[in-house]
């Protein structure tokens, strides 16, 4: 009700060119924009899976055109309502999928609490709180915490960035993980090792299987 409120105050606009759409609209995209999105070919996501902790993953988009500009403005422009749209957008992908039903919970990958004060929002967490209300399923914000305030991982090589989240991460209720088929999202996968590592760490705890999603990847193959 109180989204819709909004929408009446201020219309709803396109992410990517600010043109006012309906009223309810599903998605904040407009017609012409949504012919430009860089969806990613799914012909590519067994080469992410290989080595990787999570047992299937979901990309949505390239990170490349109008994509990566609004996740830019998204993280570090202060536009946290655009979380609303990338999470439709997973959802979108998601239903898609014969399984998902059997989705127990959703994590988003943390940050440290410094840096979610600096910038005022987690950018994962609010797109993995839209993601639970989509789909009715519970979203838990403290179960995996950050306990190492890692440097930016894109100002670092591949090598950089595996030392830089190793052990930055803890889960602080085993309980509520072991045995669960967790859904973790992140924003944007390049050499997945911030997800990685974070897959890591619940499936120690004994998370049954994991689902890893992002809007965009930057991974070149």
């Amino acid at each position: 009700m109180l989204e819709r409120i909004l929408d009446l105050v201020f219309p709803p606009k396109c992410i990517f060119c600010n043109k006012i759409l309906n009223y309810g609209t599903g998605i904040c995209i407009c017609e012409s924009c949504s012919l430009n999105i860089p969806y990613f070919s799914e012909k590519n996501l067994n080469l992410i899976k290989s080595n990787s902790y999570f047992d299937d993953i979901i990309c949505v988009c390239e990170y490349s055109g109008i994509i990566k500009e609004a996740l830019i403005k998204y993280k570090f422009f202060n536009k946290p309502s655009f979380g609303r749209t990338f999470a439709r957008l997973i959802y979108n992908r998601i239903k898609e999928m014969p399984d998902w039903e059997e989705i127990d919970l959703i994590i988003s990958v943390p940050l440290h609490r410094k840096k979610e004060q600096i910038r005022g929002y987690n950018q994962s967490y609010l797109i993995a709180k839209q993601l639970g209300k989509l789909l009715g399923i519970e979203v838990s914000k403290n179960i995996l915490i950050r306990t190492k305030n890692t440097d930016s991982q894109s100002l670092l090589n591949r090598v950089e960035r595996l030392r830089n989240v190793k052990d930055a991460f803890l889960v602080t209720d085993v309980n509520a993980i072991k045995g669960k088929s967790i859904l973790v999202v992140d924003d944007i996968f390049t050499t997945g090792s911030t997800l990685n590592e974070c897959c890591r760490v619940l499936k120690d705890a004994g998370a049954r299987r994991i689902t890893a999603t992002v809007i965009a990847t930057g991974r070149k193959f």
